[in-house]
Formats: C-alpha cells, structure tokens, sequence
C-alpha cells in the first residue's frame, strides 16, 4: 500500500509540473533530499506518506507540486501542443483516456500507436466560421490560433483516421468519430458535442478533461 502511494505521489508531482510546464532543473536537489529524508522516516511503512508530506511541502516555485487550480488554468489556457513533446502529450491524454474508461468497457487498456488529433485545425480558416470579437484589444484569430492548442481541443485517434478527418468541417468529423472511433475521449466529445465547435466548447471541454485528469494525477489530500 505505501510502494503504491509512493509511486501515485511521484507520478502526480511529475505529470503535474509538466503539464505546468515547470523548470525541471532541480531535480536532481530534490531527490536527493528526498532519499535523506526517507533514511531519517521512523518506519519503512510510512514511506508513501513521507513522499506525499515532503513534495507537498515544497514552496518553492522550482520545487512546488501544483494544486488543482494550477492544473485547470493549464488546461484552460496554456498551448500545450506547442508546448510539450508528442511523447508527453500522449501520456496526460492516455491517462484520461483510461480514466474515462468504465468497468464494463470490453477492455480497461488503452490502444497503442494512436496519434493527437485538433478537433478545430490548424487551419480552420476554410470550413470553420471566423472567431467573435471579444472586444478585449487582442486580435481574435491569434486568440483562436493559442485556443486550438489547448488540450480541451486536442483528441487521440487511430493513425489511419487522423488523415481521414484532417482539415474538415466540424460535422464531417463528428461524422467519421461516430462511426470510426471506440476511444471514451470521443464517446465523451460527441456526447456533449455542441452544434458548434468553438473557443467556447473547447473551454468547456478542457475543464470536463481537468476533472479526469485530477483523479488520475491528484493532488496531496486525494493520494
């Protein structure tokens, strides 16, 4: 129980920073202070809640183990296609993708070999209506061209599906998801799939990701 502990303390600590996008240059510090720390423990068995208590208590910002509201503003607003390697993206979104899954799906794994799809492309200009002028003095299409970046746009799909949805319309790939796709990400996406596929739905959608992505990574208080 402790071993599990510990490595569900250490994967959120990590999984979080990155998806933060945190230095992580202190590493090495860090752990070796950590294994001090755990030579010092009282017991071997508390080993689990002497991780959880000593990253929690890092208030450093090259340190600190973000908290829920850190990682719903990542996942809000911050380009993380932009911003993280295809590899690591993977990880937060198979995480989510096995998350979402239920006791009675046909398998608890998820696929191998799936790719990351923009459910809005990068080049939507030609079947997705322009963007809405918020009035905020930013220009709208570099607000939608940061917005498509976010995770809340992003899906994972069978390699020989990503080219087949590519730069279509909304509808055409609501169409080729529902037919093609078994992953709960796009059972989750098409179920609350809005008529229109904006900077909205994808905030909407970023935060029902969140709420997946905390249980499977949470914080101090849910290890």
């Amino acid at each position: 129980q402790q071993f599990q502990k510990s490595i569900r303390a250490l994967e959120s600590y990590l999984v979080r920073r990155m998806i933060r996008g945190v230095t992580t240059k202190n590493y090495n510090r860090l752990f070796v202070s950590l294994l001090d720390r755990l030579e010092d423990a009282p017991r071997a068995e508390c080993a689990g809640e002497v991780i959880v208590e000593y990253l929690g208590s890092q208030d450093a910002h090259v340190r600190y183990w973000p908290n829920d509201a850190d990682i719903e503003d990542a996942f809000m607003y911050r380009p993380v296609y932009r911003m993280l390697t295809r590899g690591r993206l993977r990880i937060v979104l198979e995480g989510i993708e096995s998350e979402l899954r239920t006791g009675m799906a046909e398998s608890d794994s998820v696929p191998r070999g799936l790719t990351i799809e923009h459910v809005m492309p990068r080049r939507w200009q030609e079947h997705w209506p322009p963007p809405a002028d918020l009035g905020d003095g930013r220009s709208p299409e570099e607000r939608r061209n940061q917005r498509i970046h976010s995770i809340g746009n992003l899906t994972l799909v069978n390699k020989k599906l990503n080219p087949a949805l590519s730069n279509a319309p909304w509808e055409e790939k609501q169409a080729g998801l529902s037919e093609h796709s078994t992953l709960f990400l796009n059972k989750d996406l098409l179920a609350n799939a809005p008529d229109v596929w904006d900077e909205d739905a994808i905030k909407t959608r970023a935060r029902r990701l969140f709420q997946a992505a905390a249980k499977v990574w949470p914080h101090t208080d849910n290890i």
